[in-house]
Order: C-alpha cells, then structure tokens, then sequence
C-alpha cells in the first residue's frame, strides 16, 4: 500500500498539466500474498479493502481481475468490486455456476475524438477455485481484441500471466496495439526489445513500486504505432557525451580539439551518424509512442492525507496479524501442553 499516496501525487501532476490519463491496473492489486488462509485472511480482507479504498481516491478507469483478485472466491469477489467507482473487467472468468462471464470483458473509453477499447484477461487461476471457472486467455483476449478492433481507435489488453506465459503475448495478440501485464517482476525499460508494428507490451513490476506511463500520439490510424522511447533516450545520451567532450575546451570545436586524436574523432563521427539515424526515426514517425517506468520511491512526495489512511490501514494490518500469530502459538503451546499430560496414560 505505501506507493498509493506518491502514485496519487504523480498522477494528479498528469492532471495538472491539463491531460486527462487513462488509468488503469492490470491486475494483481487487492492482496499482498498468493494465499488466503485462517492465519492472515482478517488482515488481507482488511488490506483489499483499504487498497480499493485508496485507489478510487486516486480515480481510475479499469481493473482486471488478476490471480489475486479471486483467492478469496466468487462471492467475496463481487462483493467487493460493489465497493469501488471503479469497474472490474475480465473478458475470460466466468461464475462456474452459469458459465457466464462475471463482469464485462471491455470497456470502450472516449478521451477527445479517441476510441480506447480496453479489455482483461487472466492465465491465472487459484487450484483452489470452485466457484470461477477460466476460459483460455489467449482465445478470448484474441476474440474480444477483434471485435474492439471494428469499434475503436486503440486496443489495449490488460494481461495477469506469470513471466513465462508474457514471454508469448507480442506473437499471440496480433489484433492489440497495446499489451499491458501483471504477475511477475517483469520491468520494460527504454531499450527493451519490442516487435517491429507492434504489439508493444509493457510492465511495472510487482508491489505498486513504479507507475508505468505510456504517452500515445495518434495522427494516421492506417499508420503504425512507433515507440520513439529509446530513439530519445539515445539523442540525450549522445548529447550529453558531446557536452562532456566540449568541455575540454568550449571555445573550440569537438574536431579541432581533438584534431590529433583519431581514435576520438572516430567516435565523434559514429556518435554523429547515430544521432541522424536516432532523429530520422523520430521525424519519420506518425503515431508516437512515449514511456516511462516512474519509480515511487522517497524522492517522491506523499499526497499527506492518503499516506495518512495508508499508515492507519497498516497499522491494523499489522495489528491484526500480530494478533492471529498470538493466537496461533498459543493454540500451539497448548496442543503441547496437553499432548505432555496425556503421555504415557491409559484411556
């Protein structure tokens, strides 16, 4: 819970500059633990609510239902999803009483003259789980991106997998612009490796500790998606490279301060060329695609009145563990007490 109040100060400084975001969360957001039991449940259920409760604070236009989500069953499910402004979506879990699908499996979301489609699907099902049954993600995220795909300008899935399962998405989803996944510790960075037309996937991680922002620019809709990230990242290091070398002499240009240096005249060239082909690919691109992992760390500043709720919500937590851990041990040392008393007695 404690990156709730600086991703609120980071999105509300979105707000700020007169963008109205997107936000949504692909799943993975209400427990901190892959297991519902009697020893942490009062706490978990405590920590679910308070993590919904501090997300429609911040306002948000999506969740998907993820493998956390149904540890504790159907009926906790939909209970819960009542207690937030905020739809839940999943377009392959179903209520294996009806083999209906439990929530709507997309949204369309209107942002100026843009049609976003936004749709959810899960590769995670608890072994535990009676009450909800799964379609195959992949079909049905496959069938519900092609039908988006007629009514929209953007689609986006929202993907829980595990980090073997995301390793498959970008060939599997051919019909999404835009793949956006939970369930392992995957982190997209700058320079990682997309496909060529996209799909691009993305991922922040696990624990809430980044905000993943995507900054999409549509001008042709028969044009591709160019994500112009790491072409940005690459002018800025180069430059910066430049800066350090001038400073030998600013007075001077780079050739004729080391005019007599050919290994570093070599370099300046092919920094050179770099730069061309890096502004080229930006000049050449129609649709633009801008991201940043933002990490909400301590340099970051705490939106004061969520991090308040934030800390009480942790405390009971805490307090509530601690509590059932008490309990715990001493039903324990009880058991041994009287496992002692009884030893060596007939009955």
């Amino acid at each position: 819970m404690g990156g709730l109040s600086r991703r609120s100060v980071k999105i509300k400084e979105i707000r700020d500059r007169g963008i109205d975001p997107i936000i949504l969360d692909a799943g993975d957001l209400i427990f901190s633990t892959k297991k519902i039991d009697a020893q942490n449940k009062n706490a978990e259920l405590t920590r679910a609510d308070a993590m919904l409760e501090g997300f429609n604070r911040i306002g948000g236009d999506a969740i998907n239902v993820g493998h956390y989500e149904v540890l504790n069953g159907l009926k906790y499910l939909k209970n819960i999803s009542n207690k937030t402004d905020i739809p839940f979506i999943s377009a392959n879990l179903k209520d294996a009483s009806t083999s209906e699908l439990i929530f709507k499996p997309y949204l369309i979301i209107d942002r100026g003259e843009l049609k976003i489609g936004v749709a959810g699907v899960t590769s995670q099902l608890p072994d535990t789980s009676r009450s909800i049954l799964a379609d195959d993600y992949i079909e049905s995220a496959n069938h519900y991106a092609e039908l988006l795909s007629n009514q929209v300008d953007i689609v986006v899935m929202l993907v829980n997998a595990d980090r073997g399962s995301q390793g498959v998405l970008v060939d599997q989803m051919p019909n999404v612009d835009f793949i956006v996944t939970s369930g392992s510790v995957n982190m997209s960075r700058a320079n990682s490796p997309q496909k060529e037309d996209g799909p691009y996937m993305y991922s922040c991680g696990k624990q809430g500790k980044y905000l993943l922002s995507l900054d999409v620019n549509l001008r042709d809709i028969k044009k591709p998606f160019i994500d112009v990230t790491a072409q940005e990242k690459k002018i800025r290091s180069i430059n910066k490279r430049f800066d350090k070398l001038q400073k030998k002499d600013p007075n001077k240009t780079l050739d004729e301060i080391y005019a007599e240096k050919q290994n570093v005249l070599n370099l300046i060239n092919r920094y050179r060329e770099d730069l061309v082909v890096s502004q080229k690919a930006i000049d050449d691109a129609v649709n633009t695609i801008q991201f940043q992992t933002i990490p909400l760390n301590n340099k970051v500043e705490d939106d004061d009145e969520l991090l308040a709720f934030v800390n009480e919500s942790v405390k009971i937590c805490n307090a509530l563990d601690r509590k059932k851990s008490a309990e715990s041990a001493k039903a324990k040392k009880k058991s041994k007490k009287s496992s002692r008393s009884h030893h060596g007695h007939d009955h």
